[in-house]
């Protein structure tokens, strides 16, 4: 299941993944109700929203992200679901040092966790933030750059990571487009990169998880 805040804002290789796999590849609307419960893998996706919005909406979400951490059910926070998976389990969320937009090849993972076992290096991921969250207690930190020292982290059944891996060619060319940006140069080179990325992150996920 996937959750969406932003109409522009898919889940992407993640939802051929899915489908491959014979998972829920519901999608719950940017508009619609977040459900409180779930019973297999749940997708919080990124959106142009602040985690610390007063948004109804936002908080229903870390509902959901708490009910998932309290039953072992797998969660995935990406970019604006990473920093609600943080405030829901006691992190705080704030601004960073400046916007990342586009393609970074700085993310540093913990080739020794489960998730991110095999990484390859320079590791590649598209970002599009400018806020950072603290770790929540008892949460391991996964990933760090020079710029954000908290670019992923795992709590129990919750994972977050604050770039995103999901990102496809078209998503990639609205996305820069929505920010006054030349669409027509990023790099496809990079695309594949981070799907390579993608696909290994989700397999360490599944095994991980045992999906």
């Amino acid at each position: 299941m996937f959750i969406q805040n932003n109409p522009a804002e898919g889940p992407g290789m993640l939802q051929e993944l899915f489908d491959k796999d014979g998972l829920d590849t519901t999608i719950v609307g940017a508009e619609q109700r977040v459900p409180q419960s779930a019973h297999g893998p749940v997708v919080i996706l990124g959106g142009p929203q602040g985690a610390n919005d007063d948004s109804r909406r936002l908080r229903d979400q870390e509902k959901l992200i708490a009910y998932c951490h309290r039953n072992q059910v797998p969660l995935l926070g990406i970019c604006l679901g990473s920093q609600l998976a943080a405030r829901a389990l006691g992190g705080r969320v704030y601004r960073g040092a400046r916007e990342e937009i586009g393609f970074y090849g700085d993310v540093r993972p913990d080739t020794g966790s489960a998730l991110f076992q095999n990484a390859p290096e320079p590791y590649w991921v598209f970002h599009w933030h400018h806020d950072t969250f603290d770790i929540p207690p008892g949460a391991k930190r996964l990933a760090e750059s020079p710029l954000y020292r908290n670019q992923a982290f795992v709590s129990g059944s919750v994972v977050g990571v604050q770039f995103h891996l999901e990102v496809d060619h078209s998503m990639v060319e609205e996305w820069l487009g929505l920010a006054g940006r030349d669409a027509a140069a990023h790099d496809a080179g990079r695309v594949r990169d981070t799907a390579a990325n993608m696909k290994l992150f989700y397999g360490n996920f599944k095994r991980m998880f045992k999906i």
